[in-house]
């Protein structure tokens, strides 16, 4: 059996709060593993804000933290920690420019719960997480900082991401996610490392890694594997990068990239 390994984003790729993870999708990714295949959870998110619901098709491979953090059948196998100085300085940089920080843990998430300069754009992004993570979702100064491996924030009005990106553009990858929110992931970290690393460890070949993907924060991950493609509801503007393009999260789209690449 010639063991293919595929890569999937979360946000858009195979799941949405507004409307979860689509059956056929579920379906189709436990084919690939029926069929000797191994699918890998591909995501910007650390390890705490990975929820089960993300968990459903049976993944037993993660890459989570933009590449901070992997880990293998319960094992973790890399981590990546940021100094506690370091957090801090971000932090207070962050609500100096006029953000609302959110600091990324492994075990936790760091979140102002109240904020009144916020949108209620902004505050749905804070109580989702809230409401997800539970008591794991602390808030800032309420217990010490822990397993750091990198710092995000929520826009709000007035908010200078230019003094960030000048202070900070050096050593972190400066990541927009449609003015929702700011990530700062430390350099060389990124989607890309985290799946050189992983296919090294399980000496899988190039040739056989396929991604699936819908945003800018997916673009090393699409652009790094032999086969990258580009959900249907992808921004735009990634279409420019990448050579296959499957339908919409919610119109069958990864289970027809699955099936068109002979996986399932």
């Amino acid at each position: 059996m010639d063991t293919k390994i595929v890569f999937f984003d979360i946000d858009g790729t195979i799941y949405k709060f507004t409307e979860g993870m689509p059956k056929d999708t579920l379906n189709s990714i436990i084919k690939l593993k029926e069929n000797g295949h191994i699918p890998v959870i591909c995501t910007g998110r650390t390890k705490v804000m990975i929820y089960d619901d993300f968990l459903a098709p049976g993944f037993d491979y993660i890459i989570a933290g933009g590449g901070t953090y992997i880990e293998i059948k319960n094992n973790e196998e890399f981590f990546y920690k940021l100094d506690n100085e370091e957090v801090k300085h971000i932090t207070d940089s962050f609500i100096a420019n006029g953000f609302s920080p959110v600091i990324e843990g492994r075990d936790n998430l760091y979140v102002e719960y109240e904020n009144k300069n916020r949108t209620p754009r902004g505050n749905k992004i804070i109580n989702n997480y809230i409401k997800n993570i539970n008591e794991k979702c602390v808030e800032i100064g309420s217990i010490p900082l822990s397993n750091i491996s990198k710092v995000s924030a929520v826009f709000m009005p007035g908010c200078n991401m230019k003094a960030m990106i000048d202070e900070f553009g050096d050593k972190y990858n400066v990541i927009n996610h449609n003015n929702d929110l700011l990530e700062l992931l430390p350099k060389p970290y990124n989607k890309a490392k985290g799946i050189e690393m992983i296919i090294n460890k399980l000496n899988i070949p190039w040739e056989n890694t396929y991604a699936l993907g819908d945003s800018f924060n997916d673009l090393e991950m699409l652009t790094y594997v032999k086969y990258g493609i580009c959900m249907g509801n992808s921004d735009k503007e990634l279409f420019k990068y990448t050579k296959y393009r499957t339908g919409d999260f919610n119109k069958g789209g990864v289970t027809q990239a699955l099936k068109e690449f002979g996986l399932i």
